[in-house]
């Protein structure tokens, strides 16, 4: 069995780490460049519960503290985020998330592998791919 407390804390850590590499300090962050990190982290954390074996749901509530931790979402916030972001993994919802999903995929590895120059270009071209107003 997942020790999800644990897991917490190591998705909190990568969510430091990515926020770090993106190069740009939380508090600094508008809501579109928190809503971008916010959606390649689900994609770490999705990628996190593949290599930990995690079932959906443990992995759905996993992504929720990660919006709150991470993110400084409010629960019922991160509750309806993490619905959209499932749903745009899935397909089902907005694209340009999807993608951004996907690199976060990608991300993981990068990160676990410590990879922090490549992981610090996969994000930041995903800030100026979408636009982020710098």
């Amino acid at each position: 069995m997942a020790d999800m407390k644990a897991l917490r804390s190591s998705v909190a850590n990568m969510c430091a780490d990515l926020v770090a590499s993106a190069g740009i300090p939380f508090e600094s962050t508008t809501e579109l460049q928190r809503q971008m990190l916010a959606s390649f982290a689900f994609g770490m954390t999705f990628a996190l519960g593949q290599t930990e074996h995690l079932t959906p749901p443990q992995v759905h509530a996993l992504a929720i503290t990660m919006l709150m931790d991470a993110f400084k979402y409010s629960a019922d916030q991160a509750g309806a985020f993490a619905s959209h972001l499932i749903e745009s993994a899935e397909g089902r919802g907005n694209p340009t998330i999807q993608a951004i999903i996907h690199r976060g995929i990608d991300g993981h590895l990068q990160w676990s592998s410590g990879q922090t120059a490549e992981l610090s270009k996969n994000i930041n071209s995903v800030f100026q791919a979408v636009g982020d107003g710098r």
